[in-house]
């Protein structure tokens, strides 16, 4: 009788765990994994520009003859697109990275003589790895008058056909030893975030809890991707299918975490019905939990709401009132991004950049390093480059890197 995937799962983690352990021993051999820099992308020619391609020119990392591509090949190695900064120091140089993330994670690893090992060194990891659906991901092309279906190579079909040979246990056999490199590259205080949905979440959640430590686990974060109701049949036999799940976890207990406010909603508007002589607005609360001394405080700073029948009350203010962001996200929408949205870039599986917007800000500190090695669409880069983050991204798909390359 064959094994039940709970059954496999011990050995799955065991051989994941043999496959990164060799990767970590070959870091210092001279057979290791390193990358090729295939072009450089400059954001302007301004004079700034000039001196630093003179300056990168002079220490070898340009090409004489053709300053945006560096010539040469190896079978080990894969092939890197380098951004300039804006931010950053003058030796980052943000990273979108064409190949197979288990050897660019070997080579971040490893380092070279231009780079240092990233060892211990990313801030905040974000993934939305395949969700093993069976799902058949092909690029479609729109030119003038025409629309063409471009299919994936054989390489390329890992990145775009949801189809694994032996299904979820090899879904997680690829897996598991990605997660192992990506606790590696991450520091101390780093967190990182694992987007799944129903087809494989709860799995990969097992693999996680023996990777990172269950005391390491801090949320699963609800996202309703999908306004309630939309698509549903007139008759169905289940629960529509609206939400996501993304796995937060840290790599110890230390870790940067900023939280998040929203503004209040109308509903919660409304609960502030009482307002001052000047018409500022505020409502109140009971002061059971607070000592006599905060009381104190609170009146000393006119605070206390006394009613017609003599309680006292705490003011809280509307225009300073702030709501936490708690784990079920219900007002970020757009699964694949709507089509109406200028945002858009033709990727089916495309996230918006409100989401990665609230993860880089809560679990990134300022100049931090943001890495995505299943980078899509590439809007993990997008946003760590418009927040002022250090990025690198990564994708087996040729048209993911196309894609990326011009957003």
């Amino acid at each position: 009788m064959a094994k039940s995937l709970l059954e496999q799962l011990p050995e799955i983690v065991a051989k994941g765990r043999q496959t990164a352990e060799k990767i970590l021993e070959n870091l210092e051999g001279r057979h290791r994994i390193g990358l090729q820099t295939r072009e450089w992308v400059l954001p302007s020619k301004d004079s700034v520009m000039t001196d630093w391609i003179t300056a990168n020119n002079r220490r070898g990392y340009l090409a004489t003859v053709r300053p945006e591509l560096v010539e040469g090949h190896s079978a080990d190695s894969v092939h890197s697109s380098t951004s300039s900064p804006r931010t950053e120091s003058a030796e980052w140089h943000n990273r979108l990275i064409y190949g197979d993330n288990l050897l660019a994670m070997a080579a971040l690893l490893a380092g070279d003589d231009s780079t240092d090992s990233l060892r211990g060194k990313i801030d905040l990891i974000y993934i939305d790895p395949p969700f093993d659906s069976k799902a058949d991901y092909r690029t479609k092309i729109t030119l003038p008058g025409v629309e063409l279906e471009q299919k994936p190579t054989v390489i390329e079909q890992f990145a775009y056909s949801d189809t694994w040979a032996d299904g979820t246990a090899s879904y997680l056999a690829m897996i598991t030893p990605r997660l192992i490199l990506m606790r590696e590259l991450l520091s101390d205080t780093g967190s990182i975030y694992v987007h799944l949905d129903w087809h494989v979440g709860h799995y990969v959640k097992l693999v996680l809890d023996e990777v990172f430590g269950k005391e390491n686990f801090r949320n699963e974060i609800f996202w309703r991707r999908d306004a309630a109701g939309k698509g549903a049949k007139g008759i169905s036999r289940q629960w529509p299918r609206t939400s996501d799940s993304l796995y937060f976890y840290t790599k110890s207990a230390h870790y940067t975490f900023e939280q998040q406010f929203n503004e209040p909603q109308e509903l919660q508007i409304k609960e502030y019905r009482y307002q001052e002589p000047d018409g500022r607005k505020f409502k109140r609360t009971t002061l059971g939990d607070y000592t006599q001394a905060s009381i104190e405080k609170m009146r000393s700073e006119g605070l206390i709401y006394t009613s017609s029948s003599g309680q006292e009350y705490k003011k809280y203010y509307l225009d300073e009132a702030r709501v936490t962001i708690d784990n079920f996200w219900t007002d970020i929408f757009g699964f694949g991004v709507k089509t109406s949205s200028k945002e858009r870039v033709g990727y089916n599986t495309q996230k918006p950049s409100e989401l990665l917007d609230r993860i880089i800000k809560a679990s990134c500190p300022e100049n931090g390093l943001v890495a995505d090695f299943f980078g899509g669409s590439g809007t993990t880069a997008a946003v760590a480059e418009k927040l002022g983050r250090r990025w690198i991204t990564t994708d087996l798909g040729k048209p993911a890197c196309m894609i990326m390359r011009k957003r």
